[in-house]
């Protein structure tokens, strides 16, 4: 019987990996090669790792895969883009920032126990699925494989595996709105605009989508098969940066940049397969999540035949929480739109603001099927990042704006527009994320920001994102003084005086090519680029780009477990209870979860500052508050409101974390702070 099980199943997956090709097989055989591959894996595994309860508890961490670690050598010459090859070659290493550097995912594995000590609890891994040779991953050229220069399938089951061991869960970065293919053109040019505002006006209508403004795709031989169709893309022809970054139909239409073309992400063929393409990764590695890459330059209907199906998908499978988060770099209502109810009322979708038609049919056709869901009775994302909280807060923390400033975005318009779609404690936090600045890029020398920057993450209502290396002091510094890279030497010193992306992907390996600045003096001591023997970092516990012994790493250990240990800042609410005037400032707010409250105090600037009476909600006569940081730090109730902190002063740069002393739990002499009960 055994034997016969195992025959099915090898029959089942040479069945599937014959891979039809759409332009001669038809739409019709795609869908059901796509359907059968998922029934297939799924056939072979039986027990899937739970999801979590609550999502709002899990602290993050991003990896960017090709700059973490090398753990496999022997993959570091697979899918290299040319350029590099040719220049690799030579004494002159121009462009090498832009490189693929050799990080993998036996990397990653090699690292675990160290992820596990930092006290995060879910990776967040940049696309590894096979693509154009671009070291960041988000040129995807085939969604069923691995990149090969990543490492394999099997590799990437493994790493799902013993993260799961250690209480880690895995989300994978996935590219929804494009797919690459450089040899592919156009045969007939679109025309772009008149393209894109047709397109937005029928999905608007809630009519069926094409254009007469639309181009033909010329697709190159080695185009992925089964998406092989004119039908599938919008072809409107390449988006200018402002078209990007905008807000306007090309924004959603229009290819993202020439060679990435733009998914028709309203064709419901499309949607099914693309669906099913994903739920594949889900049986096969047992991963937790999906981070949806470019949300905001998709339909929302897609959102929510995606979000809604995987969901469905994932409790099939025991895993009942599946989490779909979502990139949306817009104004608050293109976030709205995707989040959650979506500006509709679930149980009656005719009951609607301002959204498309096109959304509206397809809510209709998913009302049951969400609303059968427990935790996630709702068509969109499950959370969205709050890219405007992290841009406040960046600068309320290095005192370019008031303090006011982050109190008044946790009670305007925009964190409204997306708290009322669902539940804002599932947004994504950050202050760093790869194609943002590091946050102490411009106080380079300092690692009381980097604590500080940590700190604040670690408090904050949402999920906190550690992009790598931040709980290293990474500053994406060059250091000048220290390259080898040929005659790209002078390239390079120009590319670290711009805005470059690489500067914020440096490398966290000690045989990287790319080891740029820290705060951390032990971290800044690696710095280097250019030529390199690629060699195998040690093991973690001596890795000397994985110091733990300084406070930067330190304070992020700390501050992760406190948070994970009180229900507070797990699950409270914020409430601003002071702020100060003008920047150098100093802010409090507190976290409050029914009966649960912590009171966070952050000083921005470079002195002790005295604390201030400040109100909570169990300020008894003489009820005592402890700092969970330092229990001899204490205040009391007055009877009136109000905690006096008899002239206690907080350091500058620091975070203090007062729980009233019935909250108090053990001393953890590792962390050297207090935990809550």
């Amino acid at each position: 019987m055994r034997a016969l099980f195992i025959l099915m199943c090898f029959l089942s997956f040479k069945a599937f990996a014959e891979v039809p090709d759409a332009s001669t097989s038809g739409i019709k055989a795609v869908k059901n090669w796509a359907r059968s591959r998922v029934k297939a894996v799924a056939s072979v595994r039986q027990n899937y790792y739970p999801s979590p309860g609550f999502w709002g508890e899990e602290i993050i961490y991003q990896i960017q895969v090709d700059r973490f670690n090398n753990g496999d050598l022997e993959n570091d010459n697979q899918n290299v883009e040319e350029y590099q090859q040719t220049h690799q070659a030579t004494a002159d290493w121009f462009g090498l920032p832009d490189y693929r550097h050799g990080g993998d995912l036996q990397g990653i594995i090699d690292r675990l126990d160290y992820l596990k000590d930092l006290g995060v609890s879910v990776l967040w891994l940049t696309p590894v699925f096979k693509h154009n040779g671009s070291y960041h991953g988000y040129c995807t050229v085939d969604f069923t494989e691995i990149d090969p220069g990543f490492g394999t399938k099997e590799e990437l089951k493994n790493l799902v595996a013993q993260a799961h061991t250690k209480g880690i869960k895995v989300v994978l970065d996935i590219v929804v709105n494009h797919m690459c293919n450089p040899k592919t053109t156009y045969r007939k040019l679109p025309n772009h605009y008149g393209c894109a505002d047709q397109l937005n006006n029928k999905t608007w209508r809630g009519e069926a989508g094409g254009s007469e403004h639309q181009g033909e795709l010329d697709f190159a031989p080695d185009f992925f098969p089964p998406f092989k169709s004119q039908f599938f893309f919008n072809r409107c022809g390449a988006n200018s940066q402002s078209d990007m970054q905008g807000i306007g139909p090309a924004a959603v239409y229009g290819d993202f940049v020439a060679t990435m073309f733009d998914f028709d992400t309203r064709n419901y063929d499309f949607q099914e397969i693309f669906t099913d393409l994903h739920k594949y990764w889900i049986a096969y590695a047992d991963i937790d999540g999906y981070r949806m890459d470019a949300a905001k330059h998709v339909t929302e209907d897609f959102i929510a035949y995606f979000s809604t199906s995987i969901r469905e998908y994932a409790r099939t499978l025991g895993k009942k929480n599946f989490f779909v988060v979502g990139e949306v770099a817009g104004p608050s209502d293109w976030i709205g739109r995707r989040v959650g109810k979506m500006y509709s009322n679930p149980h009656n979708p005719d009951d609607h603001g301002n959204v498309p038609l096109s959304l509206i049919k397809r809510m209709w056709e998913l009302k049951s099927i969400y609303l059968s869901n427990p935790i996630a009775p709702y068509p969109g994302l499950n959370a969205a990042y709050d890219f405007a909280h992290g841009g406040t807060a960046i600068d309320v923390l290095l005192n370019r704006r008031p303090s006011r400033a982050l109190e008044d975005h946790f009670f305007g318009g925009y964190l409204s527009d997306i708290a009322n779609q669902g539940d804002y404690r599932l947004t994504w936090n950050l202050l760093e994320i790869h194609d943002w600045p590091r946050f102490v890029s411009h106080d380079p020398t300092s690692p009381e920001r980097s604590a500080l920057g940590l700190s604040y993450l670690a408090m904050a209502e949402g999920s906190p994102i550690i992009y790598y290396g931040m709980e290293q002091g990474f500053n994406g510094d060059c250091h000048f003084g220290n390259m080898n890279a040929g005659r790209a030497n002078q390239e390079i010193q120009r590319e670290c005086k711009g805005n470059s992306h690489s500067l914020y992907r440096q490398d966290m390996f000690v045989g990287g090519m790319y080891r740029l600045g820290s705060t951390v003096g032990t971290i800044n001591n690696q710095a280097y680029i250019g030529k390199v023997k690629p060699t195998k970092s040690p093991e973690w516990t001596h890795d000397p780009m994985l110091n733990r012994n300084h406070d930067v790493y330190k304070i992020s250990r700390k501050m992760n477990n406190i948070r994970r240990s009180c229900k507070a800042l797990k699950y409270g609410q914020t409430k601003f209870r002071w702020v100060s005037v003008g920047t150098n400032g100093m802010f409090a707010f507190s976290r409050v979860d029914g009966g649960y409250e912590a009171l966070v105090i952050v000083n921005t600037s470079w002195q002790k500052r005295g604390i201030p009476e400040l109100t909570v909600n169990d300020a008894r006569n003489g009820q005592r508050w402890v700092n969970l940081l330092n229990a001899n730090e204490q205040a009391w109730g007055n009877g009136y409101g109000k905690l006096n902190f008899a002239g206690l002063e907080i350091i500058g740069n620091t975070v203090m974390v007062f729980v009233p002393d019935y909250a108090l739990g053990a001393y953890n002499s590792t962390l050297e702070a207090h935990l809550c009960k």
